[in-house]
């Protein structure tokens, strides 16, 4: 394959739960999920945004959910009709296909093998949906659960990047993992 599929409506069924696209109803639990102190101290970003940030941002992330290529899929998890997590996949490079994941998942539900079928659906999709080459990933070096997550979705540890994230004032390192389509990695 040589260019990039787009894909709408994602749906990806997995054994405890289901990525699929976002709707309204999801706003409502969305930002308690990320704006969690335990989320937020494992989160990129400076604060998190508000329910009014969200609201306003849901337009975009759907214009840019059709574009082609598609270049971003912004996924909800939800499990038993509870929304439990996110999962992104961003296409990085069209040209090289190359992109990265990440994933989220709600405190109360941590430890439960989440976080590996996340990241496994979204492998999936990478690879056997979009067409993609190689996935990336990272991860904070005090991370260890998510190192887990990404070790036994296939990922491999390719190394550290120092001073490579500037958050909340400070220069973090992240530990970096890949896996390529030719590789053997679980079909999540």
């Amino acid at each position: 394959m040589t260019s990039i599929d787009s894909l709408h409506p994602v749906r990806l069924p997995g054994r405890r739960c289901l990525l699929r696209e976002w709707d309204d109803a999801d706003l409502v639990t969305l930002h308690p999920l990320i704006s969690d102190p335990r989320v937020v101290e494992r989160v990129l970003d400076e604060a998190p945004p508000s329910l009014a940030e969200i609201r306003a941002a849901l337009p975009a992330w759907r214009r840019a959910a059709q574009e082609a290529p598609r270049l971003s899929y912004r996924l909800v998890a939800v499990s038993a009709d509870r929304l439990v997590g996110l999962g992104t996949l961003t296409v990085t490079s069209p040209e090289h296909r190359r992109g990265e994941i990440g994933y989220v998942i709600h405190p109360d539900h941590w430890g439960r093998g989440l976080g590996t079928e996340i990241a496994g659906l979204l492998l999936r999709l990478a690879f056997a949906q979009v067409g993609l080459h190689r996935v990336e990933a990272t991860a904070r070096p005090d991370h260890v659960a998510s190192w887990r997550v990404l070790e036994k979705v296939g990922m491999r540890r390719e190394g550290s990047s120092r001073d490579h994230l500037f958050v909340r004032g400070a220069w973090w390192d992240s530990v970096r993992y890949g896996v390529l389509a030719t590789d053997r990695w679980p079909a999540g």
